[in-house]
């Protein structure tokens, strides 16, 4: 009978993190310090972030560290919110920021990420960071990109000199992690779902990364055996009943007898996604407490 993959479990794995970043946030307290998160909540009508937003402030909460929301209405324009990070940017008691998406239609999202001051940005979006990532320089990277190398590093698996194929090639994933796995001397090739012959490519990946966005692109067919298999996508999906569940972009109940190490959606990248995050704000605490 073959053997099923095993489970790279993003929730347990950010568990463990959470820990280590709570006894930071402990020894930043101790020290007179604090770590603290200014996060910028626009409402466009989009209920998921508000609440994503009052789950990171749960959160941040049990591990110590101090979350400030500031909310826009939906009447603020792209000068508003430009001119409410700028004041983040300037104000010294701040040190890590993020901007909850989406923002609404009319606010270009790109001059939003490249607003947020680079040392504060500890979501990795804004481009000087995502670009730096190339020279191996960057302080931050996009918290997806660096939660999949983390799930890959739980397996044991060392990258060096492994084929590598990415498919998706978004500015905040699917392109920083194929440069971050490039950093790890991993042989990467980047594609997407258009890409020619993508059934065969995936088949020499020692590891698979699914991040295209649609709902089980890689089937068993697609996957070589034993290979590791991150599923970066979040998709929902009508089921006969009527309900919808979250989906990743990977068939999971059949990839995974043939796979070596598979990760779920949910419970894979999201969670560890998140640990990232607050890892960041923590350490950008610790960098200025020690300057």
């Amino acid at each position: 009978m073959p053997t099923e993959a095993k489970i790279i479990d993003g929730r347990e794995l950010a568990r463990i993190e959470r820990e280590g970043i709570a006894a930071r946030a402990g020894a930043l307290r101790a020290a007179g310090g604090a770590a603290r998160l200014d996060a910028v909540l626009v409402d466009s009508g989009d209920n998921a972030a508000r609440v994503y937003a009052a789950n990171q402030a749960r959160t941040c909460g049990t591990l110590g560290i101090e979350y400030r929301l500031h909310e826009l209405s939906k009447e603020t324009d792209e000068r508003g919110l430009l001119g409410k990070i700028d004041e983040l940017n300037g104000d010294p008691s701040v040190r890590a920021i993020m901007v909850h998406m989406p923002v609404p239609e009319s606010i270009d999202e790109h001059r939003v990420k490249s607003r947020i001051n680079p040392e504060k940005d500890v979501e990795g979006v804004n481009p000087a960071n995502i670009g730096n990532i190339i020279y191996g320089r960057s302080s931050f990277a996009p918290c997806t990109a660096l939660a999949t190398l983390r799930l890959i590093d739980s397996t044991g698996l060392d990258l060096r000199g492994k084929r590598a194929v990415v498919i998706g090639a978004s500015h905040t994933v699917g392109k920083p992690i194929a440069a971050l796995l490039m950093t790890r001397d991993a042989t990467v090739i980047s594609c997407n779902e258009w890409t020619w012959g993508i059934e065969d490519l995936a088949r020499t990946a020692d590891v698979l990364i699914a991040a295209a966005g649609r709902a089980g692109l890689v089937t068993p067919d697609w996957v070589k055996p034993g290979a590791v298999v991150i599923d970066v996508g979040v998709n929902r999906v009508k089921m006969p009943d009527g309900t919808s569940k979250t989906v990743g972009d990977v068939a999971f109940d059949t990839v995974r007898r043939v796979a070596g190490w598979l990760s779920p959606v949910p419970g894979g990248v999201g969670p560890m996604t998140v640990a990232v995050l607050l890892r960041n704000v923590v350490e950008v605490a610790e960098r200025l407490s020690e300057g």
